[in-house]
Formats: structure tokens, C-alpha cells, sequence
């Protein structure tokens, strides 16, 4: 018996090795016409309580070229929203289909209500979130927005998830966005 309990122990260190920090915020993927994966449709669940991501083109887990398009603050508003919110096109995103474990670490907005739920969920990339699409871009101070680059998808470094807003209260019960582990996984 003592015996098993040790292999379990190791067993779980070793899956806490394999995680990575990053950060998630919340994207409701029904109200999109489209995602940058190919054969994805923009839905929320992905199936067998799976829930639909999309990965920062900045994360140091992305595969594949960035998305292509440039910052252009012609495309803001000067007060966080975009007037000509078209995005560029992400054609070599290599994660699409790609699945994940996410777990809550804590609130990124340093909320002091709520509480992570320690609950796991899987999600599968089935998006990019573009540091080059003015969605994203115009909300960081630099183009007049109040929104931190890294609850963006603009900070460089960051593995950052813009997960299906269903997911958001099997992980925790913030109001806000939140850091996560993120675990590569089958689907």
C-alpha cells in the first residue's frame, strides 16, 4: 500500500512538471461568424465537454508563423474599441485541434472575492487570438484602451488562452480573467 502511494505521488509530481503558467480570459466563440482553424465551427463546446480555446500568437506554446496583419492605430477608436475590427488572416497555426488541460492558479485582476474551484478542464484550440487584430490591440494603453497587454493577447512571453465563457465557472468562482497552469493532453 505504501508502496502505491509513492508511485502515485510521483505520478502527480511528474504531471505538475509537464504544466506551464499562463493566463486566460473569456471569449464567447457563438457570437463569432468564424475561427482561424479550418473545419472548427465557433461554438463554445467542442464535444465531449471539451470547451473551445484560442491561443496568443505571442505564447511561447504557439506553433507555426504569427498571424499576419500590423498594428495599425487607425483601426482604433482612442478609447479601447476598434472601428475597423477586421483580423488578419493565421494560416499557419500548427496547434488547431490541439488539446489542453487548464487549471485554475488564481484571479490575474488580484480579486480578492472568489476562489479557484480546483477543478480541471479540457479545452481544444480551435482560434487565434492575433496580437495583430485591432480586437485586441486597440484595447492596450498604447492605442488608448485600459486593458494590460497580457489580458490581451499582446504580451510577448505569456502563454495566454482566450477560453469559451462556459468554462468560466468550472475553474473558478472570480468574476475576472485568471492565471492557469496549462497541460498539453490528448483529445
Amino acid at each position: 500500500m505504501a508502496r502505491l502511494l509513492a508511485i502515485a505521488l510521483a505520478l502527480a509530481h511528474v504531471s505538475s512538471v509537464l504544466a506551464v503558467a499562463g493566463v486566460t480570459t473569456f471569449n464567447d466563440f457563438g457570437t463569432q461568424s468564424n475561427v482561424a482553424c479550418a473545419g472548427f465551427g465557433p461554438t463554445n463546446s467542442q464535444g465531449n465537454n471539451i470547451f473551445a480555446a484560442a491561443m496568443s500568437d505571442l505564447s511561447p506554446l504557439w506553433k507555426g508563423a504569427r498571424c499576419e496583419g500590423t498594428m495599425d492605430a487607425s483601426k482604433c477608436n482612442g478609447h479601447g474599441s476598434c472601428v475597423n475590427c477586421v483580423g488578419p488572416a493565421c494560416p499557419d497555426e500548427e496547434l488547431c485541434g490541439t488539446c489542453f488541460n487548464v487549471r485554475c492558479t488564481g484571479s490575474l485582476d488580484g480579486e480578492v472575492t472568489g476562489a479557484c474551484t480546483a477543478n480541471t478542464i479540457k479545452v481544444k484550440i480551435v482560434d487565434a487570438c492575433p496580437a495583430t487584430h485591432p480586437a485586441n490591440f486597440c484595447k492596450i494603453p498604447q492605442f488608448g484602451g485600459t486593458i494590460r497587454p497580457q489580458e490581451a493577447c499582446e504580451a510577448v512571453g505569456v502563454n495566454a488562452l482566450d477560453i469559451a465563457t462556459t468554462a468560466r465557472s468550472r475553474l473558478s468562482t472570480f468574476q475576472g480573467n485568471l492565471d492557469i497552469d496549462i497541460e498539453p493532453t490528448t483529445c
